[in-house]
């Protein structure tokens, strides 16, 4: 059986993000609405000051298959800031494939 890892995400996960960006769209009826590209996800989020942060779910299979583990969700979050509250994190999109979800 697969195991699942949460991690933060990295540089060359952009693709996958992406991905996952446009299903997220898709099934919202609004992938017309996506302009957002690859290369703007790398520099916007893993620069010297990053507007975002992300972690990702990747699937690792059995130790007995050569795979490689395979990205199928994402969290996208940042911190803003309230005069009333202070310091806060505003969770953007949390996407998982729906191949990967159960008890829906």
């Amino acid at each position: 059986m697969a195991s699942v890892r949460i991690r933060e995400a990295e540089e060359g996960d952009c693709g996958d993000i992406l991905r996952m960006i446009r299903e997220l769209a898709d099934n919202e009826n609004l992938l017309d609405q996506v302009k957002i590209s690859e290369e703007a996800l790398r520099a916007d989020g893993f620069g010297d000051n990053p507007s975002f942060h992300c972690v990702v779910a990747e699937i690792l299979p059995p130790h007995s298959e050569p795979q490689e583990p395979r990205v199928v969700g994402y969290g996208l979050y940042y911190f803003i800031y309230s005069t009333w509250k202070g310091r806060s994190v505003y969770l953007e999109d949390v996407y998982v494939m729906p191949e990967y979800r159960s008890g829906a």
